[in-house]
């Protein structure tokens, strides 16, 4: 017998709430350091990036994504063992990150939605579960930094029950 299917609410993204998946890369309250003589203002050590195996190089892409439709159906999460994954918006917009806790399988029960605010990032920890990017407008662009070996670092897990991702409750 299939167990009962399960919709995940999108809560608000704020460190605390994710601090055990990863981090969230957002300037909102870091003091800036002038530099170029004080014509830019650089907010350094945002987020760690860990490549636990330091044969992994981390690499620098970009994703141009379409918007999801909602209500989503997650079907499966991935993991990167070798290194951090991080996303980093390529402007003002918000997007959905779906976690779970790392481990040798996902829980299942404990899977959680984020929704970001305008412009802010995260970075993954190493070896968390979670759903491939969410985007929420066409075209929606994103600066990633990943492990140089992601395709062969990417395990897949298959959902054991209906998953489904309410979409955010405020509009984008």
């Amino acid at each position: 017998m299939l167990a009962a299917m399960r919709h995940i609410q999108c809560q608000d993204m704020d460190a605390a709430g994710f601090a055990r998946f990863g981090e969230v890369i957002d300037a909102a309250g870091s003091a800036p350091e002038p530099i170029n003589d004080g014509t830019t203002r650089r907010f350094p050590d945002l987020a760690e990036f860990d490549i636990g195996d330091s044969r992994v190089r981390p690499v620098i892409g970009m994703y141009l994504a379409d918007a999801r439709g909602f209500p989503l159906r997650i079907a499966a999460l991935e993991r990167h063992r070798q290194a951090s994954q991080a996303f980093i918006p390529l402007g003002l917009h918000r997007f959905v990150v779906v976690v779970a806790p790392a481990g040798d399988h996902p829980e299942w029960d404990e899977v959680k939605a984020f929704v970001t605010r305008p412009g802010q990032g995260v970075s993954l920890h190493r070896g968390t579960w979670h759903h491939g990017l969410v985007a929420l407008g066409d075209g929606d662009r994103f600066a990633v930094i990943e492990g140089g070996n992601y395709r062969n670092d990417t395990q897949l897990s298959s959902a054991p029950r209906e998953l489904w991702l309410d979409g955010p409750v405020q509009p984008v």
